[in-house]
């Protein structure tokens, strides 16, 4: 990969470990939450559920968008809506809002994922993909491995702390990426077909985009 490609590969990167790092940074503070707000564990549950299902309702959709308006914008947005729950979520006092925010969430996810996927393969060949594709799945992981040690500490100084400190990491990426991404041209090699739509709808279902929602649920019950 040329030294271009490493940097983009590395802001994209760094996009998902950043999101990914912002959902572990609530966990350990759900606890806390559900007993200033007086939250049912089951209600908590239904919050992680409504984050799940708007993903899986809008990621099809998103897919498409990624397609007709381009990886960049999709990625950028999918941030700044990520900022937005996170801080609507630390702010919220009542549970529609925290709903909302829930919400809001599954969307940025449904927006972040499908886009990255969609930049880091027109930006590699058949043979660079399958490393790419790892570290992008390592980035998911140490993210959400680093978030709840963080969290936990960021919980020390006030439980809304992780809130708002996810947001702002979600606005920074946002920002980083308006300035420093480029829209890609998709690199194609010989003997690549395009895609087929039983294919996209495959890759839009894929377990990748339900992560939050698999690793989470157990989390919040």
């Amino acid at each position: 990969m040329s030294k271009q490609q490493n940097v983009t590969l590395a802001i994209l990167l760094s996009n998902l470990f950043i999101a990914f790092l912002g959902i572990g940074l609530v966990i350990p503070v759900l606890p806390t939450l559900m007993n200033e707000l007086n939250i049912s564990g089951s209600i908590v549950g239904f919050m992680v559920a409504a984050f799940a299902i708007t993903q899986l309702i809008v990621s099809p959709i998103a897919g498409k968008l990624v397609d007709r308006i381009g990886r960049k914008v999709m990625i950028v947005a999918g941030l700044f809506i990520f900022g937005l729950s996170e801080l609507l979520f630390g702010l919220g006092r009542t549970v529609e809002i925290l709903f909302i925010s829930r919400m809001l969430g599954g969307v940025s996810a449904a927006f972040i994922m499908p886009a990255v996927t969609a930049y880091i393969a027109d930006i590699t060949t058949l043979q660079q993909r399958p490393k790419a594709l790892g570290y992008m799945s390592a980035a998911i992981s140490t993210g959400f491995i680093i978030g709840p040690g963080l969290g936990g500490f960021l919980a020390e100084y006030g439980t809304r702390i992780p809130f708002y400190a996810a947001g702002i990491l979600g606005f920074i990426a946002a920002l980083l990426s308006l300035s420093l991404l480029k829209e890609p041209t998709r690199l194609i090699n010989e003997g690549e077909a395009s895609p087929s739509m039983l294919g996209s709808v495959k890759r839009v279902f894929s377990p990748l985009y339900f992560i939050p929602f698999f690793i989470l649920w157990p989390c919040s019950l």
